[in-house]
């Protein structure tokens, strides 16, 4: 969850301090505008930074209100902020910012945290299909933790605790699935709740 949480929030954060910095401290430069278009109570922008500050010449977008952007109209320039050596982070006259960015951020945390609370209201873990397995020797305790380890001869050792048990089938409880093992001729000494552990060939 830590690390879901850092992979979504850590770039917007330093994205957004990138800006403040652009801001506060930026590179006051005039940019070239190629394209003037209203967007309902505002005003976007399409512009290029000066060839000193940015390189590659990229078209960039900026939404401005509309009294800026009716002085562009005539002009073609507008005066820009722009942190040295990171052009995408730059602060234009009159720039109006949306919340688009901060909505999906929130939304994004909010589905994380509901994943966390949905895999705790379901004990931690969510379970994957049941195993059915077919016993080649007698059930003995188990130890404690959770196992399904593949032995060199093809069947697996079954170590969880158990959760069912019948005349002629058990079974194991593992850390995220369960494991359903039918016994045919083998013993089975251990009680429901108990630690066991079995080895199996899997059959489905």
């Amino acid at each position: 969850m830590v690390l879901a949480l850092a992979i979504i929030n850590v770039p917007y954060a330093l994205h957004q301090w990138q800006l403040h910095r652009a801001t506060t401290e930026g590179l006051r430069v005039t940019a070239t505008v190629s394209n003037v278009v209203a967007s309902g109570s505002d005003t976007r922008l399409d512009f290029r930074l000066p060839r000193d500050v940015d390189a590659g010449q990229k078209l960039r977008t900026a939404l401005v209100d509309r009294a800026t952007g009716a002085q562009v109209a005539r002009t073609h320039e507008v005066g820009v902020r722009v942190l040295k050596g990171h052009p995408d982070a730059f602060q234009v006259d009159g720039q109006v910012r949306g919340r688009s960015g901060l909505v999906l951020l929130l939304v994004a945390d909010a589905l994380v945290l509901l994943m966390v609370l949905l895999s705790w209201r379901l004990g931690g873990r969510i379970r994957r299909p049941t195993l059915v397995g077919v016993a080649v020797e007698d059930v003995r305790s188990g130890e404690e933790g959770s196992l399904l380890d593949k032995q060199v001869d093809g069947t697996y050792l079954i170590n969880g605790e158990v959760a069912r048990t019948g005349p002629t089938s058990m079974v194991v409880a593992l850390r995220d699935r369960d494991v359903e093992i039918h016994l045919r001729d083998h013993e089975n000494p251990i009680a429901v709740g108990e630690r066991a552990a079995v080895r199996a060939q899997l059959v489905g």
